[in-house]
């Protein structure tokens, strides 16, 4: 008897050591004010797609972002608060993308706690807790699309009002850039010949990068701006230059972590649900970018950065391609989620999709930093069968139904030099970051 108790001990012991125990067979919807979640929780033997405990992690770094955030700490949730107090996020305390990259190449803040001068926003506006600027020396930063190392032509919202977007930085992800210097250009890598299997900068575990969209809810209903989760922002003019208060409503949101089970990241994105039809029960049944009509959206964008039209600006219908509808999975889960948001305003925002790094067979097993982002390794995969959205109508307006301009398969051509991360590789000084060559002046 004693011999068969030590065999079977023998047996458990290693799965026990690789977290078994831990990670149920089906996720279980949680919202508390727990820290960040480090990894997705998948049990072992899993040979599936495993999009209900990506989702589940998608979701739960969610409300870790957007719970309240301590007073006066940046990055610090308050743990004795509810989700539903109001009060500055926990992500809004991060750092900005002008706090990390100075318009002069000089040095951000050696800590993440500290806030930056006046002088390094395109506003000179003294910021702190509770404070906020979304503004570039460009001006054009903050308004347009992203493609692969180029600006493409911003959105405009049914106000005529633009999406504004501004990228934030964890403090893991923070020190990595400040302690290296690549907020120089000068301090990134090149990438040696042979080429190595690796990227040449590999942030560390833990890492967070966010990219949040924000619009001008000016002459919404007062129906609709109590479904957004809105701030007021200290916003630079887009035809003007000049910077006023303005109340910003929050859009979409896209979030990326470092894990170490999956190095290429893993990549989720949100959107509030009035974006675009069909209407949810009870809501006001009107829209942030389509007017309700049958006028079918635009094939391109037909605006331009090249001139920037001004305020207000003609709106044209946005939908969700119905060749990328969210994945019925992620529509499960977000109605899990929905459910215990009730009564808050982050009931009113949805996951979109997870993309993650992924190969067949086990999918507990750590993945080798050493395996691409193209679309082929990545969940949802190539081709329209994976039958799950990839994009976000508010930042990826017009590459729905193309799944090469993915997150991942787009950052993946910045995989080498800067792990996935376009922001370093574009705002390094002397930053390396234009307007798209299609976007011309004629058009």
């Amino acid at each position: 008897m004693r011999t068969r108790t030590l065999l079977l001990l023998l047996a458990i012991t290693p799965a026990l050591l690789r977290g078994q125990s831990t990670c149920p067979r089906v996720p279980v919807p949680s919202v508390s004010s727990n820290a960040f979640p480090a990894d997705v929780c998948i049990p072992n033997h899993f040979t599936e797609v495993a999009t209900d405990f990506f989702d589940d992690y998608s979701w739960r770094s969610f409300i870790a972002l957007v719970w309240p955030a301590a007073s006066e700490r940046r990055g610090v949730a308050d743990k004795n608060a509810k989700l539903s107090a109001a009060g500055t996020r926990v992500f809004e305390t991060w750092k900005s993308l002008w706090e990390v990259f100075h318009a002069d190449g000089s040095a951000p803040t050696v800590s993440f706690d500290d806030w930056d001068a006046a002088a390094n926003n395109a506003c000179g506006t003294k910021t702190g807790f509770g404070n906020a600027v979304i503004a570039s020396a460009s001006g054009l930063d903050e308004l347009a699309q992203f493609g692969p190392g180029e600006l493409l032509p911003p959105l405009v919202a049914q106000n005529g009002r633009y999406v504004r977007t501004e990228t934030l930085y964890n403090r893991i992800a923070y020190d990595y850039i400040a302690h290296r210097k690549l907020y120089l250009r000068s301090s990134l890598p090149e990438v040696p010949t042979p080429r190595p299997s690796e990227p040449v900068v590999q942030f560390p575990d833990g890492s967070v990068v966010l990219k949040a969209a924000w619009l001008d809810l000016e002459g919404f209903s007062p129906a609709q701006k109590g479904r957004y989760y809105s701030r007021e922002v200290m916003l630079k003019d887009a035809s003007t230059g000049k910077c006023s208060v303005v109340t910003m409503g929050l859009v979409g949101l896209h979030v990326v972590v470092k894990t170490a089970s999956r190095p290429q990241w893993i990549w989720s994105t949100f959107e509030q649900v009035d974006n675009v039809p069909p209407a949810r029960p009870g809501a006001p049944g009107l829209f942030a970018f389509h007017d309700g009509g049958t006028d079918a959206p635009p094939a391109e964008n037909p605006l331009t950065l090249r001139p920037l039209l001004k305020e207000p600006v003609k709106p044209f219908n946005v939908t969700r391609a119905v060749e990328s509808p969210i994945h019925p999975k992620t529509a499960f889960t977000n109605l899990m989620y929905g459910r215990l948001l009730k009564g808050t305003i982050w009931e009113n925002y949805q996951l979109v999709m997870t993309q993650w790094p992924r190969v067949e067979g086990e999918q507990s097993t750590p993945l080798p930093a050493g395996l691409s982002g193209d679309a082929s390794h990545t969940f949802p995969g190539l081709g329209s069968a994976s039958g799950s959205a990839f994009a976000n109508v508010t930042m990826e307006t017009f590459g729905q139904v193309r799944p090469q301009v993915s997150c991942m398969n787009c950052h993946n051509q910045a995989r080498m030099s800067a792990d996935f991360m376009w922001s370093v590789l574009d705002h390094a000084y002397p930053p390396n970051l234009a307007p798209a060559a299609s976007d011309v002046i004629t058009r």
